[in-house]
């Protein structure tokens, strides 16, 4: 059996939309699912601490605005033990990622090297705009999951989403899996922030403060993150690697 090599990443679009959030919990999703991803980090501005670095730090941090940064795909492909890298990119990060694309996507195809972007919104027409942005350049080229976050609106039905033309032109045209992340306690989710601990921390009893031990909080993290995890298991098709005889 050979497994092809999948490269996943964050649409550096709209700030603030959770985008990390969503990582965090993929991270351990994929490694129950027996991988163990290379993590990146491309949100060089982004050193506070709620970088993918400051809860993963064993995550490599660049700057992606470089030149080749983002050849660094292809150093950690050419790792066989590594199937699956999973990078988070900055907001500003499209320009450089559209030309990377447009520049090698056809030699790296051929290579039996597939991608999945992820787009997380909330309901908003700007962060919906972003993603509606990075299909037009990213096209066919890439698998596309998108998340709609319930961070600023819970239970929010997405108008914008559902009843925006260009968004069912999108749909219909790259059939994008979709899935839901649903709002958290402010007071959980700034804890988790501040502390920079993961849900998977808390449900493993990682974490030594009472706070996040408290058995409230437990059972929220592992309500959150399983209803993460369903969303990634109905599009596991797009986030784990292609396996042939």
């Amino acid at each position: 059996m050979k497994s092809s090599k999948r490269i996943i990443f964050t649409q550096g679009g709209k700030g603030g939309v959770g985008k990390t959030d969503l990582i965090l919990s993929l991270i351990p999703w994929v490694r129950i699912q027996g991988y163990e991803p290379a993590l990146l980090d491309f949100d060089i501005e982004n050193t506070n601490k709620s970088g993918l670095q400051n809860f993963y730090p064993e995550a490599k941090k660049y700057d992606v605005h470089k030149e080749g940064a983002l050849d660094r795909f292809l150093d950690i492909c050419d790792q066989n033990d590594t199937s699956i890298i999973i990078a988070d990119l900055g907001s500003g990060a499209g320009t450089a990622a559209y030309q990377w694309f447009e520049d090698i996507y056809e030699d790296v195809e051929a290579l039996g090297i597939s991608f999945t972007s992820i787009g997380v919104t909330t309901n908003e027409a700007g962060a919906i705009q972003s993603i509606l942005k990075w299909a037009h350049h990213l096209k066919d080229k890439v698998d596309y999951l998108i998340v709609l976050n319930e961070l600023r609106e819970p239970g929010s039905k997405f108008e914008y989403w559902y009843k925006t033309p260009a968004v069912k032109e999108f749909t219909q045209a790259l059939s994008p899996e979709l899935m839901v992340m649903r709002s958290r306690i402010q007071e959980l989710q700034a804890a988790l922030r501040n502390r920079t601990t993961t849900l998977q921390q808390i449900i493993d009893g990682e974490v030594d403060r009472p706070f996040f031990q408290k058995t409230r909080n437990v059972v929220r993290a592992r309500s959150y993150q399983r209803d993460l995890f369903e969303g990634f298991d109905n599009a596991a098709s797009i986030l784990l690697p292609t396996v042939s005889k």
